[in-house]
């Protein structure tokens, strides 16, 4: 076989398994497998296990070609209960039978061919009705060891009711064991008085620290310090306090925010206890007493009462056998059993000591009893590997398919991030040990597992992040008095705020054993349990640890947002954590947020590039340090990150418009009664209605004078304003016509607009206007002020005129050419013509200002509309030939267009000649700058047609017939940005980032913050699995089409194929047989989304179907015709909308 040829399946692949990670049950999956036609395979089959159920093959079918690939393909039904799948892949040619399983180290991801049968893939199977607790997976746990954390009696009295008991005088002194020198058995346990009452003095710190759920190890009444050999399940240990103290202090502390989880000891009892009684102490008949007590059942005797199975060989924790029936209703079922019994004490959850030894029947009965006495109520298991795959005493145990348990202790995560820290792992290899848990863990179990670092268990973590000398063989005594060397002590406490910082940033409940947040060392147990040392904290410690609480505290995304690793660079490991489109990864609601955390184990510093394409944008800021500010650029940060460090950077908010909605609704389509919408009375009503509608943006096309078929794109001028907008009726007020005069004539189309026929009678009554007209000092001054561009202008136009209307490249060469002479001779000879254009737009833009004032203070602000490209036949080209892309005869050399596209197979060939950029930029780009300047008195926002233009535009021969035969050539992208915020800061721009978006286009956005437009139409259309779904970042517009869209009850009833038709409508959840209820319900959706704000054409407000479409792409002549009446700007479709605002906080 050829090296490159190469059988790939990846399990976390979504191209490989349709479903990432564990899979729901009664859903199906999707899984295939790409493997090169030089294999020539002849059958493909599925190898599926299931324990209890057996092998299942499933032949799989050729579903495409990709490239050199054959692509197989088949579809599983997951089964009705939680439960784990196995699979591998069979492949048979003519020549053999090859297979294909999991990788060597069984961490899913892409697998390796074997020639015998392989490692299997895992699918985790889990409950439909499975879910954690809420309030648990947005929690920060601390465990406290009860004795060893704090006295709360005032005098520091210590209650000791045990036998062989040891009271240390010191809060100080090192915990040990009282051992027999022979034979190494306790003689007795040590104590120092720490209690309950303890626990509650110190709530404040603990809140003040930021933790809101306390775990306790064992604190029923034992023998022990640390109580794992239970006396008495329905006792408070004295020494800790009272039954009654306990309840009240569960009361207190979920009073003060706090929740507290008890450690559940079931697998095994102490023998000095009321059930096994071996030392006479209760007075209750035990088991070793007889075995006619009632708990004999509970245990294994071989021969009673001497021999009997113990914990790991522990005489002092006999076995229980934990299916026992009477066994069974003791802990878990009774009225007053031990899980009802601490429940209604006030706790709020358990934690089941090793739960691996635990039955699978004793484990459900525990978890299905809590669940259906407190659905809130959460368990967790001690489980030292893998929670989803773990195999005790040859079971494979199934504890997060929905039925057992909701979270475990994350052994498996704290040793890769020690792993990762001391060195003994890569960032690439950490990167795939957690993604291996990823895939195998259901969300709802992800999410709330907890993840610790430090625990009674373990050395204290400072002490391995240290890397002092293993403790195995050194005295006791040596181990008690070991503490870390200086730089011992530096390098652990670097490592602990990196590792402490994984913690609190990382998907899972952060869990913090009591002392590690000020600096406790020690090695394994006594030395890890040592007292509290209060007085004595490493304060920056402690300080770290308020600062990174407090971040996860207040931000929802660190808790239950997206987590997405980002990169594994041997010492550099980081990922995204993210909400976007307003719901975390349940669904929740959930304020959109992006955090990118990244940490250098190296001694030395390292300057990286981290790829956060379609992940953030604009700026980022440090949240720990509140200084460094990275900028996304080309769709990576680039970032130097100090030795041994840890960072947070958060994407900053950069949008520019607040959540608000509006309507797309051009002048020309508002009612009157001359045929076309203009800028008098319609325009002030209909303003008044978007008040109503309580709307707060009124976008528009542009202004400019219609070109070629009518359209605004195709403006004889980027400055001036459309005279055919002007109110006749507010010239008759100003006394410049009569009533009389403005009589509209019969033949005006009330329906559509008949630009020609508008123009030819608006035409006659502005020249009656004008030669009434005297000059005054407000005509002079809006002359001086545009003056850049309105001579130009107006001579352009009264040259048209006098040439018959022939293209400025068909003039007299010397008037073609703007040769100095020749200007002024038309100057003179056309100075009345001039004049008049010079009147137009000066009525204009005084009737205009009049609306835009009268909308601010009427709180609407109104978007414009800035086409990026210049028509040739305009007043800019013939003025500005330099920077344009023309022939000696001035005739268009390279012209604009887009390739073929969802409105047409041959592209969109639009004609305007293409910029001449490095032209303009010698000059800072002074024509685009007027342009902006110009706009930005018209309007509020300015939505930049075509914005990927700026970054690459599709260029034509100036003679194709056709968009086909172009290409896409780079265009000023950034620098043109940075020039125009260095004349006028921060622009009030919105992207037009609409067609063939690379990703260069979206940096170029992102980097300037801009909002893009997100339309409905596009976005909700299935994909090639038949699936619809949409999100979207906050800094965008989202509508439900534009005006280059079908109406919405067009578009559904002429543009969709049934099948998507139905799908559309089911995703909506509405009637797929009303397009008028559907239109609503889409209007619904894009009021619901994050977007910042909803735009709606006023055609789908009015439920209109394809008659009312504003302009089809690529055709000419019916377009931009449709008006509104004004019956339709009526108070109940204000109300109507107007609650829409309400329901959706717009």
């Amino acid at each position: 076989m050829q090296e490159h040829a190469k059988i790939i399946h990846n399990s976390q692949m979504s191209g490989f398994r349709n479903i990432f990670g564990a899979v729901k049950a009664n859903s199906e999956l999707k899984i295939s497998i790409h493997i090169p036609e030089i294999y020539k395979p002849t059958n493909v089959i599925l190898r599926l296990w299931q324990d209890n159920t057996g092998e299942t093959l499933v032949k799989m079918r050729k579903a495409d070609i990709l490239g050199d690939d054959l692509k197989f393909q088949c579809t599983i039904a997951m089964p009705s209960k939680g439960c784990l799948l196995w699979y591998y892949f069979v492949i048979v040619n003519t020549e053999k039978t090859i297979f294909y399983g999991n990788n060597a180290q069984n961490l899913g991801g892409e697998g390796a061919v074997y020639e015998q049968q392989p490692p299997s893939f895992q699918i985790t199977v889990y409950n439909e009705d499975a879910k954690t607790p809420d309030w648990f997976k947005s929690s920060v746990m601390y465990q406290i060891f009860p004795d060893r954390f704090y006295n709360g009696h005032k005098d520091g009295f210590v209650h000791t009711y045990k036998k062989n008991a040891v009271v240390h005088a010191s809060w100080e002194n090192a915990p040990c064991y009282f051992k027999d020198p022979d034979t190494k058995e306790i003689l007795a346990y040590d104590f120092f008085g720490g209690n309950i009452a303890g626990i509650k003095a110190k709530l404040p710190y603990l809140k003040e620290l930021g933790i809101n759920v306390i775990y306790l190890n064992p604190i029923f009444k034992a023998e022990s310090n640390h109580r794992y050999d239970t006396g008495d399940y329905h006792q408070i240990d004295p020494m800790l306090g009272t039954n009654e103290e306990f309840g009240d202090f569960c009361s207190y502390a979920r009073s003060e925010g706090f929740r507290i989880i008890l450690d559940g000891v079931f697998s095994h009892t102490g023998s000095n206890s009321k059930y096994f009684n071996r030392y006479g102490e209760y007075d209750s008949l035990g088991a070793y007493q007889s075995s006619d007590s009632p708990y004999y059942g509970w245990y294994n005797f071989h021969k009673h009462p001497n021999e009997y199975e113990s914990w790991w060989g522990f005489e002092t924790l006999p076995n229980v056998k934990e299916t026992t029936p009477s066994y069974m209703d003791f802990i878990i079922s009774n009225k007053e059993s031990v899980l009802h019994f601490w429940l209604n004490k006030g706790i709020s959850g358990w934690r089941l000591d090793v739960v691996d030894e635990l039955p699978p029947d004793f484990v459900q009965t525990f978890y299905r009893e809590l669940k259906k006495t407190d659905a809130e109520a959460v368990l967790i298991g001690e489980v030292w590997e893998d929670a989803s795959n773990k195999v005790s005493y040859n079971v494979s145990r199934e504890y997060l398919c929905g039925q057992e348990i909701d979270s475990a202790m994350n052994y498996p995560f704290r040793k890769i991030l020690l792993d990762f820290f001391l060195g003994y792992a890569d960032a690439d290899q950490t990167n795939r040990l957690l993604m291996s848990l990823y895939e195998n863990y259901p969300k709802h179990n992800f999410y709330a597992m907890m993840n610790l670092i430090g625990s009674h268990d373990v050395q204290r973590v400072l002490t391995l992040l240290g890397e002092a000398p293993y403790y195995d063989g050194m005295p006791a005594v040596k181990q008690a008095r070991y503490r870390l060397d200086k730089s011992q002590y530096q390098l652990a406490v670097k490592r602990l705020k990196m590792i402490s910082l994984w913690q609190m940033t990382f998907p899972g409940v952060p869990t913090i054993y009591y002392g590690d947040e000020v600096g406790m060392q020690g090695f394994k147990d006594p030395h890890n349990r040592a007292p509290y040392p209060w007085g004595r904290e490493d304060k920056d410690i402690q300080s770290w640890y308020k600062k990174i609480i407090s971040v996860r505290n207040k931000n929802q995304v660190l808790k239950t947002g997206e987590w997405i690793p980002v990169i594994s660079q041997e010492h550099v490991y980081g990922y995204v954590r993210r909400v976007l489109g307003g719901k975390d990864v349940f669904g929740a609601p959930c304020e959109d947020a992006t955090f990118v955390i990244l940490f250098n184990r190296s001694k030395e510093k390292q300057i990286i590039k981290v790829n956060v394409r379609g992940l953030c944008q604009g700026k980022l800021a440090d949240v720990l340090e509140n200084k460094d500010i990275v900028r996304v650029r080309d769709g990576k940060i680039e970032v130097e990150l100090a030795p041994l460090s840890g960072t947070i950077y958060k994407q900053i908010a950069e949008t520019k418009l607040g959540r608000g909605c509006g309507v797309l609704m051009h002048p020309t389509s508002l009612p009157s009664k001359y045929g076309i919408g203009d800028l008098g009375k319609g325009a002030y009503e209909f303003i008044n209605f978007l008040v109503k509608a309580k709307q707060h943006l009124w976008q528009i096309l542009p202004l400019n004078p219609v070109g070629y078929g009518a359209s605004p794109y195709q403006s004889s001028s980027a400055f001036a304003g459309n005279p055919m907008l002007i109110s006749l009726g507010k010239l008759v007020g100003e006394g410049l016509l009569m009533v009389n005069e403005v009589k509209p004539p019969t033949y005006l189309n009330k329906d559509k607009v008949d630009f020609e026929a508008v123009w030819e009678f608006k035409e006659s009554r502005l020249k009656i206007a004008f030669n009434r007209v005297k000059s005054d000092i407000e005509f002079e001054n809006f002359c001086k002020k545009h003056v850049c561009w309105l001579e130009d202008y107006a001579l352009f136009s009264a040259l048209k005129e006098h040439f018959s209307g022939e293209e400025w490249n068909a003039w007299p060469l010397p008037v073609r050419k703007r040769l100095p002479k020749e200007l002024e001779k038309y100057k003179k000879l056309l100075g009345r013509e001039i004049s008049y254009h010079k009147f137009l737009q000066f009525v204009f833009f005084k009737q205009w200002a009049s609306i835009k004032f009268y909308a601010k203070q009427h709180g609407v602000q109104i978007i414009g509309d800035m086409p990026i490209f210049i028509a040739h036949d305009s007043a800019d080209v013939w003025a500005n030939q330099h920077l344009f892309a023309l022939d000696e005869e001035g005739k268009p050399e390279k012209v604009a267009g887009v390739p073929p596209d969802y409105f047409s197979e041959t592209g969109q060939l639009w004609g305007n000649p293409h910029y001449h950029w490095e032209e303009m930029a010698k000059d800072d780009y002074t024509w685009w700058r007027n342009r902006f300047k110009i706009i930005l008195e018209l309007v509020d926002i300015i939505r930049v047609d075509h914005f990927r233009g700026f970054e690459a535009y599709w260029q034509v021969d100036g003679n194709a017939k056709t968009a086909i035969d172009g290409k896409w050539v780079k265009g000023p992208g950034r620098k043109f940005f940075i020039t125009l915020e260095k004349y006028f800061g921060k622009l009030p721009i919105i992207a037009e980032d609409l067609g063939i978006i690379t990703d260069d286009v979206i940096d170029l956005k992102d980097e300037f913050a801009l909002p893009g437009m997100k339309v409905l139409h596009f976005e909700l259309l299935p994909d090639e699995e038949g699936k619809i779904g949409f999100i979207c970042e906050q800094n965008c517009i989202v509508y439900t089409g534009t005006h280059d869209n079908n109406t919405t009850v067009g578009w559904y009833k002429e543009d969709l194929a049934k099948k998507v038709q139905i799908a559309i409508g089911e995703y909506l959840n509405t009637d797929t047989n009303d397009p008028i209820e559907l239109c609503w319900a889409l209007i619904r959706y894009a009021y619901g989304t994050n977007a910042c704000v909803a735009m709606i054409p006023m055609q789908d407000l009015l439920s209109l179907d394809s008659d009312a479409r504003m302009n089809m792409p690529g055709t000419c002549g019916q377009n931009w015709q449709w008006r509104a009446k004004k019956k339709d700007f009526n108070d109940v479709l204000a109300a109507t909308v107007a609650e829409l605002v309400e329901k959706y906080h717009r």
